[in-house]
C-alpha cells in the first residue's frame, strides 16, 4: 500500500460557504459551495457541464467569510483541477494568483466566535 506524503505548506479550513465564480465580470456566473480553503487555493463543489470551464482557465471567485469584519472577497486564479463527482456535479480546485490577506485555518485565533460558527 502506498502512503501519500502531505505536501501542503498550510493547513486547510473545511467549510460549507457559498461561492460564485466566472471567467470575467459580465460573463456567466456559477454558484457553488466551498469545501476547503487555504490562503492560496479553494476547493469547491458545483454543477457544471464538461465544456464550461477547462483546466488552466483564468477565473474570478467571489465569496464572504462569515463572522469576520471582512468585506466580500474577490480573488483571481486559475483552475487547477476539475473532478467529476457524479454526472454534472464537479469538484473544482482553484489556485489564487495572489494569496488571501489571512490564513483561513487560523480564523478562530482572530475571532473566537468564528469557531462556533463553522
Amino acid at each position: 500500500m502506498t502512503v501519500a506524503v502531505e505536501q501542503r505548506n498550510e493547513q486547510r479550513l473545511y467549510v460549507d460557504w457559498p461561492i460564485w465564480f466566472a471567467e470575467d465580470y459580465g460573463k456567466t456566473f456559477y454558484c457553488g459551495r466551498i469545501l476547503a480553503i487555504s490562503s492560496t487555493a479553494v476547493s469547491l463543489s458545483c454543477y457544471l457541464t464538461k465544456k464550461s470551464l477547462p483546466s488552466g482557465k483564468q477565473i474570478t471567485v467571489y465569496f464572504k467569510v462569515p463572522h469576520l469584519d471582512i468585506a466580500n472577497l474577490t480573488q483571481v486564479g486559475r483552475i487547477f483541477r476539475i473532478d467529476t463527482i457524479d454526472g454534472n456535479f464537479r469538484r473544482i480546485v482553484i489556485l489564487f494568483d495572489e494569496p488571501l490577506p489571512f490564513k483561513p485555518s487560523e480564523l478562530e485565533l482572530l475571532n473566537p466566535s468564528f469557531a462556533a460558527a463553522v
